[in-house]
């Protein structure tokens, strides 16, 4: 019991270790403090360091709107490198076909970071409402049904 209670408490196997029963309770009541003072802080920082609401709400506004921005310029790209390969196909006498096949390349490249683009709005869109949100609202809901309930009766 000593050993796993000295392991799981990371205390771990010093050269100094107490001999009678009454040392090895303090020394895991002391363990299990320090490991419920450690857990205690680690709460305390990450709730501190949350975002609120109305922050989340803004972030996800900028990056919607950075998002936006990229968007754009990919699909622009995708319509110069459309034009491009279209230019030196069809409105030239003679075809060069290494200026052909770079902005194919170019177009296939345009077309993968719209698609990435695309994906990242897709998980921005998924991630925006998270489940403490969805079970603030929830609550808030209930509530208030709750109170029209009692008005009607």
């Amino acid at each position: 019991m000593w050993m796993i209670s000295i392991t799981f408490l990371s205390v771990g196997y010093g050269d100094i270790v107490p001999n009678t029963y009454c040392g090895r309770t303090i020394a895991i009541a002391v363990g299990c403090m320090g490991a419920g003072i450690t857990a205690l802080i680690v709460a305390i920082l990450s709730k501190k360091l949350e975002l609120s609401r109305a922050e989340k709400h803004v972030h996800f506004f900028m990056m919607d709107t950075q998002l936006s921005k990229r968007l754009k310029n990919a699909a622009a790209n995708v319509l110069r490198e459309t034009w491009l390969i279209y230019k030196y196909t069809k409105l030239v006498n003679k075809i060069d076909a290494g200026k052909v096949r770079a902005h194919q390349r170019k177009f296939l490249q345009a077309i993968h970071s719209l698609r990435k683009v695309k994906m990242g709005q897709r998980k921005l869109a998924e991630n925006q409402n998270t489940l403490v949100d969805i079970a603030k609202v929830l609550s808030s809901v209930c509530v208030v049904a709750l109170q029209y309930i009692h008005t009607l009766l």
